[in-house]
C-alpha cells in the first residue's frame, strides 16, 4: 500500500490536484507514523492488516467530522469531509453489505454455535477472522444482535 500511496501522491501532484494531494499526504503521514509506532523505520512496510487499519481510522475520523459538521449546520465542511472519505475509500476493500453481510453473519452464528446475545463476542471474532477488512463492524454488530435471541 505504501508504494500505491506514493505513486498516487506523485500523480496528484503532477496533475496539480490540491485536494487529492492534501488527502494523500495526510494518509501517507499516518501510514508512516504507524510504521514508526510499530518499531519500523518511516519507510518501513506495514502488514496489510495494519495498513488497512490506518485507512479505516482516517475514514472513521472523517465520518465523525461529517456528523459533527452537519449537527452544527456547516454543510460546506461536511461536503469537504465527504470528498476526503471518497478519496480514502479507494484504498479500502469493498465492504460486505445487504445479503452478503447477512449470509456471512448467519454462517458465523452457525459456525460458532451461538445461541444467545451472550455469544455475540464469539460471532464477531469469527466474522473478523473470516472477513477482516471487508467487514463493517457496526453494521455486523447490529445484524448479529437482531439475529440472536
Amino acid at each position: 500500500m505504501l508504494d500505491r500511496l506514493q505513486a498516487d501522491l506523485k500523480t496528484a501532484m503532477l496533475a496539480r490536484d490540491a485536494v487529492r494531494t492534501q488527502v494523500l499526504r495526510m494518509a501517507l503521514a499516518a501510514y508512516k507514523n504507524e510504521a514508526v509506532a510499530k518499531g519500523l523505520s518511516p519507510q518501513g512496510i506495514l502488514a496489510e492488516a495494519d495498513a488497512l487499519a490506518v485507512m479505516k481510522r482516517l475514514v472513521k475520523s472523517r465520518e465523525d467530522s461529517v456528523a459533527q459538521f452537519q449537527k452544527v449546520g456547516h454543510a460546506d465542511r461536511a461536503a469537504q469531509e465527504q470528498a476526503e472519505i471518497a478519496l480514502l475509500n479507494v484504498y479500502l476493500p469493498a465492504l460486505l453489505e445487504g445479503a452478503d453481510l447477512e449470509a456471512a453473519v448467519k454462517a458465523a452464528i452457525a459456525e460458532t454455535g451461538a445461541a444467545s446475545k451472550k455469544d455475540m463476542g464469539m460471532v464477531m471474532k469469527a466474522l473478523q477472522a473470516a472477513h477482516g477488512g471487508s467487514l463493517d463492524g457496526k453494521a455486523a454488530s447490529t445484524l448479529v444482535q437482531s439475529l440472536l435471541p
